[in-house]
């Protein structure tokens, strides 16, 4: 694994004092204040958020570092002279279902609520939103922006299907967070694009590789000219499925590393575009896909086009995978892009396996070099929709927004938060876009991630996989504190200072 330290600096400043001025006073170890955030498992109470009403990403005592803050049973030993990935964020999918439901089934003064507890800061801050170019199975439709048969020159290339809604949705998200940045991921090129003819299945023709080169080209002009920057895209959501009953589109490695040497990476870089270009976007187990197109890429003088991979985790890999390619290429970045929970992962079965699973999750994709956690859909209905699957697909949003009648001229506001927000809440609320992780020891019992933020302050996720409650010690530098974990429980601490 790959660190880098961090040498020591001396910064000299001089202040200039002025009336009414006053010189700051230097942070210290000693003492240093620290937030405590607890959320707790209870799959009984209210088995659809599956959380203790009294223990949601709640505020409880402060604690105080200290010179000796006694024994406890597990010590984590926080080290931020240790850096490794340099945190995006934390987010979700704004899905064609998503979108609708917070436009159509919230009211205005429902669905700023909902936006500031999603992306404000009062809320949780998530900071990435990935979005679909085109249509997923998540939507009430099947499209992409060039549906005209054989419009090679994409004269009428439009986005304006999402202008109706998921525009002015994306644009709300960054309005409560203007640090948002917004990946685009297609789930298939247009139809006369491709050998199958059609959006479920297929692949891309040869003759047409250009063309998409170019669509992809139309679709960040045209989101940047509506005030949404692209920051990254993929190049196709889970290449390796093929699905016939939603838009999806196959691609082999050598599809992929074609496709960006040959033709997206110069065009965009033609175009004097800087969005990355993000390899594979699918399952961890087959990590040595994206593997081999960065090689191949590099082996061809390419490799400046791809910034690295992406990961789903519809497969039994523990994210370690993430940590193999980052060993394999230091000099590319790692993301984890969709992760959903439902029926499967997350069920309302009266155990804490959900909860055990998800938080489990989000602290092994920190720990294996991944920049993000994206989870999949903002928002569902009750019936797991509007989707292009069957309802009750066993699908479950980050909230739940009732949609009865498919109206879009009736707004219900009945919202339903589910684990995944206070969960993914414990990282995204605390942990800015640019910081670092850093290092901390953790163990089988009681896992752990660190971070260290652009401002100098701290975060500690701590969970606590016990049934049991454990005392556990916080170690930095000279200076510690301890702090008891109920069993079945996840603490973020937050604190800023100059460790002593």
């Amino acid at each position: 694994m790959k660190v880098w330290k961090k040498s020591a600096l001396v910064l000299l400043s001089g202040l200039l004092i002025s009336a009414g001025s006053t010189v700051p006073k230097a942070a210290h170890a000693a003492g240093e204040q620290v937030e405590v955030w607890i959320s707790t498992s209870d799959p009984n109470s209210e088995p659809a958020v599956g959380l203790s009403p009294s223990a949601r990403l709640t505020r409880i005592g402060d604690k105080n570092f200290s010179s000796n803050s006694g024994n406890a049973d597990v010590t984590i030993t926080v080290n931020e002279n240790q850096r490794y990935q340099q945190m995006d964020g934390f987010g979700v999918s704004m899905t064609d279902a998503s979108a609708w439901l917070m436009n159509y089934k919230l009211d205005n003064n429902k669905r700023a609520e909902v936006m500031e507890r999603l992306f404000g800061s009062s809320g949780i801050g998530l900071s990435l939103l990935r979005q679909p170019i085109g249509s997923s199975d998540f939507a009430w439709a099947a499209y992409t922006y060039a549906d005209a048969p054989n419009d090679t020159s994409l004269s009428q290339f439009s986005i304006d299907r999402d202008k109706a809604y998921i525009l002015p949705m994306v644009k709300a998200a960054m309005a409560k967070n203007p640090n948002i940045k917004v990946m685009g991921s297609p789930w298939s090129a247009p139809a006369w694009m491709k050998y199958s003819n059609t959006l479920n299945g297929g692949k891309l023709r040869a003759e047409h590789y250009g063309t998409y080169a170019n669509y992809f080209k139309k679709y960040i002009e045209a989101y940047q000219a509506e005030g949404v920057p692209i920051y990254a895209v993929t190049l196709q959501n889970e290449p390796m499925y093929e699905p016939s009953h939603y838009p999806s589109m196959g691609m082999n490695i050598q599809d992929q590393t074609g496709f960006i040497g040959d033709y997206l990476g110069p065009t965009l870089r033609n175009a004097g575009m800087n969005t990355k270009i993000i390899a594979f976007d699918h399952n961890y187990l087959d990590w040595n896909f994206p593997n081999q197109v960065i090689t191949n890429l590099k082996n061809a003088g390419k490799g400046s086009y791809v910034s690295g991979s992406a990961f789903h985790h519809y497969d039994s890999g523990d994210g370690s995978q993430m940590t193999s390619i980052h060993n394999n290429h230091p000099d590319k970045e790692v993301w984890f892009t969709e992760g959903g929970f439902g029926n499967w992962n997350d069920p309302q079965n009266g155990t804490s396996s959900g909860f055990d699973n998800m938080i489990n999750e989000f602290i092994n994709i920190t720990r294996n070099w991944s920049k993000s956690i994206i989870t999949w859909n903002a928002a569902l209905d009750q019936k797991d929709g509007p989707a292009l699957l069957a309802p009750n697909n066993s699908n479950k949003g980050m909230l739940t927004i009732r949609n009865s009648d498919n109206r879009n001229d009736a707004p219900e506001n009945n919202v339903t938060y589910h684990k995944q927000y206070y969960l993914l809440g414990h990282f995204s609320k605390f942990v800015v876009p640019n910081a670092y992780r850093i290092d901390s020891n953790t163990g089988s019992e009681v896992k752990n991630v660190a971070f260290r933020n652009p401002d100098g302050s701290k975060v500690v996720v701590a969970y606590n996989s016990s049934s049991a409650q454990r005392n556990v010690k916080i170690q930095w530098g000279s200076q510690s504190f301890t702090v008891t974990i109920p069993g079945k429980s996840v603490m973020t601490y937050k604190w800023n200072g100059t460790v002593s």
